[in-house]
């Protein structure tokens, strides 16, 4: 029934994808000192015990392109690579990241963050997260829960180091 009209969306043939995780803060600080505070501090933040390869003693940074983990023993694990860094635009950052889940053989997903000043008397902007891409078949739906509770937590830590409250 669903061919019933001309219009309607056609059904995905056993494949395709599930929904994005969609996760959010607002941190006190503009649009420029957010994203550095993200994505040059990452290491002062990013719960490590949570999500790594090597544990909480691990060290993250994004720089080079890459979001790397690095363990005690200068071990190192590319978490994404940088599709595209956008932040020429006053009042607005982005970042595109290709998410490879470590350990695990599954595919690459996509991380989509943005950094959004928020009008106001104080400085204020607000992050999103999109982490999009996910595969309806392969037993993802696991890892998939894991990051739905994982990001929330994560912009939490993060908030908290750029002086949020949650």
């Amino acid at each position: 029934m669903s061919g019933l009209f001309s219009h309607a969306a056609p059904e995905p043939a056993g494949g395709g994808t599930v929904a994005d995780i969609r996760a959010s803060v607002r941190v006190p600080a503009d649009v420029v000192d957010a994203f550095s505070g993200f994505t040059e501090h990452l290491h002062l933040w990013w719960p490590g015990a949570e999500l790594s390869v090597w544990g909480a003693g691990s060290f993250f940074d994004l720089e080079g392109g890459v979001f790397v983990e690095t363990s005690a023993e200068d071990e190192e694990a590319v978490w994404a690579e940088v599709i595209e860094r956008e932040d020429q635009r006053e009042g607005h950052r982005a970042l595109s990241l290709l998410w490879r889940h470590r350990p695990g053989p599954f595919p690459a997903t996509a991380v989509e963050l943005s950094f959004n000043s928020v009008g106001g008397a104080a400085p204020a902007t607000t992050v999103d997260v999109i982490h999009g891409g996910w595969p309806r078949e392969g037993g993802a739906d696991d890892l998939r829960g894991r990051y739905e509770r994982f990001w929330p937590l994560a912009l939490g830590r993060y908030g908290r180091f750029m002086g949020g409250t949650v």
